[in-house]
Parts: structure tokens; sequence; C-alpha cells
């Protein structure tokens, strides 16, 4: 990891509002983002006996507690058909958390990505935005494992799932963008602001019923339907689920309009984060 250190070159404080150079800084610093990752994912269950099988059984055991309490004792449905079984209930809800588990992994950790790694705030050439982006392809891995576990309860209740399911990544896109842009944000702000880690955690559990991961968008009446609206990982929970269950392709126009919200929340978190690093070990 030291090479990497030493070959990291801060660009000019005049550039960070720029997309292409965001996109070229942590190009140049990929390798490094990747070694983060791994030593990440690594540490997380290095000291566990099950090791990574956690990551996959923490959010099947997650799965069976709200397929049991949504399915079972409030008995909801995702649509009027009698016959859906609670195995369905529970795949379709699994796309769900999957999506919102992506997000709110790394935006729960970002308050203390950069706080708890002091040594490296004063290596004043050190590229710490590449935190973010671990953090991201850390959860990016689990969430991978956890495809595979939706692949094989798919396979078991429902059958092989639908080819627009290649649609997936570019559901997903949005959802990325969002994640780092918020955490870059979240990372600069709890250097200075301690208390920000408690509130990101309740805000992300009330984010998480504000999003149609265990209910129906189109169940809730349309008055509060707004409130989805307004929510950008609502139509990206719902395209996830028109890709990966009902064959069905994105809904494009939303698409568009949450890729291009995301990318200049991307680049706009990115500057912040830029402009506020400077004065990280001053604060640590």
């Amino acid at each position: 990891m030291e090479r990497f250190v030493q070959s990291a070159v801060p660009e000019p404080l005049s550039t960070h509002l720029n997309p292409f150079s965001m996109i070229r800084n942590l190009w140049f610093n990929r390798n490094l983002a990747f070694q983060l990752a791994r030593r990440d994912i690594l540490s997380r269950y290095r000291t566990a006996h099950l090791g990574l099988l956690w990551s996959l059984i923490t959010p099947l055991i997650l799965l069976l507690i709200y397929t049991f309490v949504f399915s079972i004792v409030f008995r909801a449905r995702w649509g009027d058909d009698i016959r859906e079984t609670r195995g369905q209930f529970a795949v379709t809800m699994f796309c769900g958390m999957l999506v919102f588990g992506l997000f709110s992994e790394v935006v729960n950790r970002a308050p203390l990505m950069i706080v708890s790694n002091p040594n490296y705030v004063k290596r004043v050439i050190f590229p710490l935005e590449v935190f973010v982006v671990s953090g991201l392809l850390s959860a990016l891995f689990n969430l991978l494992i956890g495809l595979g576990a939706w692949l094989v309860g798919m396979l078991a209740v429902v059958g092989m799932p639908p080819r627009t399911i290649a649609w997936l990544p570019l559901v997903l896109l949005p959802v990325c963008l969002t994640t780092v842009g918020v955490s870059w944000v979240l990372a600069s702000v709890g250097v200075f602001v301690r208390d920000v880690n408690q509130i990101v955690f309740l805000a992300t559990q009330a984010l998480f019923f504000m999003t149609p991961i265990f209910y129906s968008a189109e169940r809730v009446p349309y008055p509060y339907r707004r409130i989805l609206e307004i929510n950008p990982l609502s139509h990206c929970v719902e395209d996830a689920r028109r890709v990966m269950m009902y064959g069905l392709g994105p809904q494009w126009g939303w698409w568009a309009a949450a890729l291009i919200g995301s990318a200049v929340l991307a680049v706009l978190g990115y500057a912040f984060f830029m402009k506020s690093k400077r004065a990280f070990a001053d604060v640590i």
C-alpha cells in the first residue's frame, strides 16, 4: 500500500467540480481502492469462526425475520393473487433489501471512515477520498453474495429469473453514485461533528420504512405515495424488482432522471470532501 501513497498526487482545488477530474483521480487510485476493500472484507470476518459466511447468513436471517413479521403476522402481499406463497413474498422482498443494503451499509459507515484512520490523515498526499470508494466496493461484494442467495431462493420458489436481470447493473448505477456522493459529505462532516454517526443511523432506519422494500408502492394511498416518489431509492427498488422478478425493463424516464441527479450529487459530494479534507489534520 505504501507505493500507492507515494504515487498519489493531489489535484488542484479548482478542478474538484470537474467530473472528468474526479473520474481521473479515482481511476488513478483504483488499485488502492481495491486493496483497501479487500483488507476491509478480510478483517471484518477474520476473527469469526464462520468467516465470510456471515456476509450470507446475516441478510438471510433478516429476511426470515421480515418475512415472518410482514407475511405471517401482518399478512402482507405484493399483489392481489391469493395463491402467492410466503416464498414468493420473501424473494420479492429480498430484491429491495439488497438494493437498500448497498446504500445503507456504506452510508452508515461513512461518518467514521476518516476518524477511524487517523494515521492516513497525517499523510498529506494520501488520497483519503478512496475510503468511500473502497467502502462501496466492499458493499458490492456483499451484494453479490446476497444475489447468489436470492438466486437460489428464486429457483426454488419461482423458477429461472427473467432475462431482464441483465439490466440490474444499470439499475444499481444511480444507487452507487448516490451512495458515494452522500458518503463523501458524511465522511467530511463526521470529522468535525462526531454526533453525526448517531443521526445517520436513525435517518437510515427511517428511510428503510419509507422505501417500498416489504410492501408494494401501488398499495400506498396516493397522497402518501408522494413521499415515496421523493425518495430516489424507491424507484431503484421498484426497478430492481421489475428486472429481477417481473421480466420488465427499468422505467427509463425515472432511471435517466435518477442517473443525472445522482451523478450531480456524486460530483458535489466529491468537491465538498476535497475542499474539507485540508482541515482534517487540524481536527483529528
